[in-house]
């Protein structure tokens, strides 16, 4: 973690910025100096907001060679959230998820008082999403695409940009599982704050440093629950969310929430489960209501199993459509899709319509349906604008997304 990532962190329970405490801290090279000032909001170096306060302006180059590996963020509610190998932990349970850092460190941090509303949390969710992802592997057509390469490549399509509009704009990636589209994108210059649920977190930094990227310095990681948001609002120019929305407790109010952190005239990218055929939904759903109360490792089992017969299956359900076969995939690499959908906790499916509505209702416009033919039949994407202060509406993109989306 590098001080940096202050700029943006919030406490996720009362929205006050928390303070740091550093327990061990390495320096690491960078390629080329930092302009400064690098911080737009707050200098968490200095305690300083704006830091364009700071006379003379503050080194930036030094802040970015800090890297702190294990450190402490405390805030004025009480709650204290760990850094543990380098990754800043915004969970408001964080006291009980990791016990063994608060002993080890002699830190009490109070729990979060317990409140009556909707489920922001389950327990399952992120164990799945950590045991998906440490099955996954680097270069894996899981989902038929290539990381590295077509990924990147839509990337541009689906933000609607191009890598000079993202050299030196800011990027959250909100849900990042592996991490792999992170690092890819970041080598267009944009900054990056890639946040996940789940523990994947801790494969992502950790294979990102072993590459020796260029691009490290402006890739940072958290743990934090898109629900509890720890990010400061209107303070990224992009923000991307890719099947992610639609295992919470509530899309809507996952969307919400993260919708928050786009400044007004930026992006807001969101990927979610497209509504299936009525007799594909019964089926899902009938197998969901047990696989989804099973261990993780039996379902694991079950799809690895299953996954010869889902390839048949799959096969003949594109002959009998007249479409071209589907790209061929290990065993493994089925199982890994099988396992996304039959594990998670909470599983939601949405019309393009329905989201293009969400959208307007948070003050977005220029709204375009950016589905991927080859994902149509399972996904929908959506792209918005937030309107800029005083800025007019732009209806014809509106209009035009609605006629798209209604021909689908």
């Amino acid at each position: 973690m590098k001080k940096r990532l202050l700029d943006w962190i919030v406490c996720p329970n009362c929205g006050e910025r928390p303070r740091l405490q550093v327990f061990q801290e390495e320096r690491v090279p960078l390629p080329s100096p930092v302009p400064s000032p690098a911080c737009s909001f707050h200098c968490g170096r200095h305690g300083i907001a704006p830091p364009q306060a700071i006379e003379p302006p503050p080194d930036c180059t030094s802040c970015y060679q800090e890297e702190i590996v294990e450190g402490a963020l405390a805030c004025v509610c009480g709650l204290v959230y760990p850094v543990v190998e380098g990754i800043p932990r915004m969970l408001t349970n964080a006291r009980l998820e990791y016990a063994e850092f608060f002993a080890r460190h002699g830190l009490a941090g109070v729990p979060k008082a317990e409140k009556a509303g909707p489920p922001v949390a389950d327990r399952r969710s992120p164990k799945s999403f950590g045991k998906q992802w440490s099955i996954y592997r680097e270069g894996d057509h899981t989902w038929f695409k290539d990381d590295a390469g077509l990924r990147k490549r839509e990337f541009l399509y689906n933000l609607d940009t191009t890598p000079e509009e993202l050299r030196g704009s800011t990027l959250l990636d909100g849900g990042c599982g592996n991490g792999e589209l992170t690092r890819s994108v970041a080598e267009y210059g944009p900054e990056i704050v890639a946040m996940d649920f789940s523990r994947s977190v801790e494969g992502a930094r950790r294979r990102l440093f072993e590459k020796g990227a260029p691009v490290s310095h402006r890739v940072h990681y958290l743990q934090g629950n898109i629900l509890e948001f720890p990010l400061l609002s209107a303070s990224f120019d992009l923000v991307h969310t890719s099947g992610v929305l639609h295992h919470t407790p509530s899309t809507y109010r996952a969307f919400r929430s993260i919708s928050k952190a786009v400044k007004p005239g930026g992006k807001l990218y969101v990927q979610l489960y497209r509504r299936r055929p009525a007799w594909i939904h019964a089926v899902n759903v009938t197998l969901r209501a047990v696989t989804t109360r099973l261990p993780l490792r039996l379902v694991y089992g079950l799809c690895y199993l299953a996954s010869p017969l889902h390839a048949a299956l799959s096969r003949l359900m594109h002959l009998l459509r007249g479409e071209p076969a589907p790209p061929r995939a290990t065993t493994r690499e089925r199982a890994v899709q099988m396992f996304d959908n039959y594990s998670p906790p909470f599983q939601y499916r949405h019309t393009v319509p329905e989201i293009l509505d969400l959208f307007r209702s948070e003050g977005y416009e220029g709204l375009r349906d950016v589905t991927l033919d080859n994902e149509a039949r399972h996904m929908l994407a959506v792209l918005g604008r937030k309107k800029a202060a005083g800025g007019e509406s732009a209806e014809i993109g509106e209009t035009a997304a609605v006629a798209q989306a209604s021909n689908r």
